[in-house]
């Protein structure tokens, strides 16, 4: 009996030195979801220590609460293999994704729970050595490259972890950009757009053609943003259709225009359009968190 204790308290020992194993990163300090956003991927990153994921997440699961209690940032990029999205959606539940959900996670601890999870069936990737988790009734992939972080995807989990997590990747979003998108409750990028979420802002078809990337940051009640056009005048004209959108729906909710309100809010410099600080109303706040509802929902 003191045998068998003896061996039992050695393997937890084991378990836990694997688990608190500090793991060199492949991508040095760049943060992870610089990896993402390829032209047309609207790029969506949650920081998980800012927003609390709590309330969009309900379960009863011992491994889903043990992942939400330790994420600190969810980063996804969806993106419509279909050509069936318009220009603006409210709905992204048909679109393809892939990402991670970064936190303080023990690879061999994840990995164990899903080798014994009748819900995931394991495999091998031959190429790079990636093992990796598919689920029989969903189809979505997943992976545990390392200590803290967890890859995932529709389609295919190895071409996640080659693209985004290996050593000399490229990065698609800038350091200055990822700085900003990760100081807030939630990012958004998107290069080359060909949908865009509903916020508000009059934004057609022509409009988002002539965009070349945008940023916007979302705290609390509030957004900003940076529309990059092709052209210094493409950009005024695209200054002049939002702040047209915005003024309607002020005028279509009763509000009044402040001038010098609106001057702070809607800058110019040369083909950058920016939007400053502007409060968001409980509907686009809804649509926002909607989106972030049916990602974590889907995960």
């Amino acid at each position: 009996m003191r045998r068998t204790v003896r061996f039992i308290s050695l393997t937890l020992l084991l378990l836990f030195l694997l688990s608190s194993c500090v793991t060199r990163s492949p991508i040095g300090d760049e943060q992870y979801f610089q990896g993402l956003g390829l032209d047309g991927e609207f790029v969506i990153t949650i920081n998980a220590q800012l927003l609390d994921v709590d309330q969009f997440i309900q379960s009863d699961d011992t491994a889903v609460n043990y992942i939400t209690e330790r994420m600190t940032r969810l980063s996804i990029a969806l993106y419509d293999n279909k050509g069936t999205a318009g220009p603006v959606t409210e709905d992204f539940s048909e679109f393809d994704y892939y990402g991670a959900v970064e936190g303080d996670f023990s690879k061999t601890l994840v990995n164990s729970a899903l080798s014994v999870s009748s819900a995931f069936t394991s495999s091998k990737d031959k190429g790079t050595k990636l093992r990796f988790f598919i689920d029989t009734q969903s189809g979505l992939e997943a992976a545990v490259p390392a200590n803290g972080i967890i890859l995932f995807s529709t389609t295919d989990v190895v071409e996640n972890y080659t693209q985004t997590y290996t050593e000399g990747r490229a990065a698609h979003i800038s350091d200055e950009d990822a700085a900003k998108l990760a100081a807030s409750q939630v990012g958004v990028y998107v290069s080359n757009p060909r949908t865009m979420i509903d916020l508000g802002f009059d934004i057609n078809e022509v409009a988002l053609s002539n965009i070349d990337s945008i940023l916007m940051v979302m705290d609390d009640d509030t957004i900003s943003a940076e529309f990059r056009l092709k052209s210094d005048d493409l950009a005024d004209s695209f200054s002049i259709l939002i702040k047209a959108g915005y003024i309607g729906n002020l005028r279509r909710e009763g509000k009044k225009v402040n001038v010098s309100e609106l001057k702070e809010m809607f800058t110019q410099e040369l083909s950058t359009v920016n939007v400053n600080g502007m409060k968001l109303s409980e509907e686009q706040k809804d649509s926002i968190l909607q989106v972030v509802t049916s990602i974590l929902e889907a995960l």
